[in-house]
């Protein structure tokens, strides 16, 4: 049973939190479609911004957006969205195998020069993230304190270390600095279009990408859902006193299945399973303990008992945070979106010939694969595939707004059952 939601939304700061999602980013515009004009209804615009991997790019737009109105915002990522498609990601296969064939004979003959840092080159969506995005009006939005901070979390190679590279507004104050065994820690900087890269570089797949500023936290950087455990801890962190949450991946794992369990398993399926490790578990482990705490906080007595330590230690008390979580209900939705798409515009001989790549990917992967629209919904950079996964976005959304009328819920996630069928 849901706790009864403390305070005035319009008086608290809202962090919007951005999980990662490859191609699934286009689930998370839909969910903001419906999500920011219902924000703004309520006097809770979001006021940090965090956001990993394809979510960083999201929150970079949405930054550039702040000062519009809800509407107009929505437009403009939808826009953003449309220039993400696989020409504005990456280059063909074709063209960047010859780069790849020679870095890696250069590594086996240990001329460490020329070193293999991924599988496919993401010029185009450096170029695309340069011109897609107003930049000025980013910086601006947040030294006017239309925002008070956006954080870009990636992951440091060599140490794991998560880093959120955040560009804060005039006289925000320090940035957190968490406890070292958190491996986590805030640069300050100017956001750009690094950043971005960094954050969302998969790792072996998307090159590796140095970051140069700020000097304190230089380094070579993958993907920021690499090594992130905890995902609403930079919104919290950072000073959110409500949380605006879109993922990509399922809220629910899935049911038992002995039967399916026994079934043979291929390369596709061994990289769908890592894939929810990183992308689903962590989100949804986050948020059934953001609901334990909340349950907690409404005990004073217990409260106190637990704080004790945290207020020896200087930290912040444990309190109450409302919530809002949008992510597919049902994880194999946008799986199965991925694999219609696939046949329909890219698995005959004629799609094939013009851009082989997705074909090539399928069958490395194991194209019989019962995961394998897993795998293929990060890398589907098609604008069908985004026009679906982005409808699915809005009807949860609205299905959000539909249990939760007044916006905000406090208590656990409901279950699959309580949540109802979709429309």
């Amino acid at each position: 049973m849901d706790r009864p939601v403390p305070a005035d939304p319009a008086t608290q700061r809202v962090a919007l939190v951005l999980e990662a999602g490859g191609a699934r980013s286009a689930y998370q515009v839909g969910a903001l479609e419906v999500l920011l004009p219902r924000l703004a209804e309520a006097g809770a615009q979001p006021r940090l911004v965090v956001g990993t991997s394809a979510g960083a790019l999201l929150a970079a737009a949405c930054a550039a957006t702040a000062h519009l109105d809800a509407e107009e915002q929505t437009a403009r990522l939808l826009g953003v969205l449309g220039q993400a498609t696989k020409r504005g990601v990456m280059r063909p296969l074709w063209r960047h195998s010859p780069s790849v064939a020679l870095r890696y004979a250069s590594e086996t003959l240990g001329i460490s020069r020329f070193r293999l840092r991924g599988l496919v080159g993401t010029q185009p969506l450096h170029r695309t993230l340069r011109t897609a995005l107003d930049w000025d009006a980013v910086h601006r939005n947040i030294e006017d304190g239309r925002l008070d901070a956006v954080a870009i979390t990636a992951t440091a190679v060599r140490t794991g270390r998560v880093v959120l590279f955040t560009e804060a507004a005039p006289g925000f104050g320090d940035l957190p600095r968490p406890p070292r065994e958190h491996h986590r820690h805030y640069a300050p900087t100017r956001l750009g279009v690094e950043h971005l890269m960094a954050s969302s570089a998969i790792p072996a797949l998307f090159p590796s990408v140095r970051v140069e500023e700020p000097a304190s936290a230089a380094g070579w950087y993958v993907d920021g859902a690499t090594r992130r455990r905890v995902p609403l801890a930079p919104g919290l962190e950072l000073g959110g006193e409500r949380l605006v949450v879109v993922g990509t991946g399922s809220l629910h794992p899935a049911p038992a299945d002995t039967e399916r369990d026994r079934e043979d398993v291929d390369i596709g399926d061994g990289g769908a399973t890592l894939l929810g490790a990183v992308m689903d578990d962590p989100l949804r482990h986050d948020l059934r303990r953001l609901a334990e705490v909340n349950d907690l906080a409404a005990d004073e007595a217990v409260l106190r008992a637990l704080d004790r330590r945290r207020h020896e230690e200087g930290r912040p008390g444990h309190r109450a945070v409302p919530y809002v979580a949008v992510a597919p209900e049902r994880g194999e939705e946008l799986a199965a979106l991925a694999m219609e798409v696939f046949r329909a515009n890219h698995g005959s001989w004629l799609h094939t010939l013009g851009d082989p790549d997705l074909q090539l990917v399928h069958r490395l992967l194991g194209s019989d694969s019962p995961l394998q629209g897993e795998l293929l919904s990060y890398l589907m950079f098609d604008p069908d595939f985004f026009d679906g996964a982005a409808d699915l976005g809005r009807r949860d959304a609205r299905q959000w707004l539909r249990r939760e009328p007044q916006l905000w819920r406090t208590g656990p996630m409901p279950a699959p059952e309580e949540a109802g069928p979709a429309s």
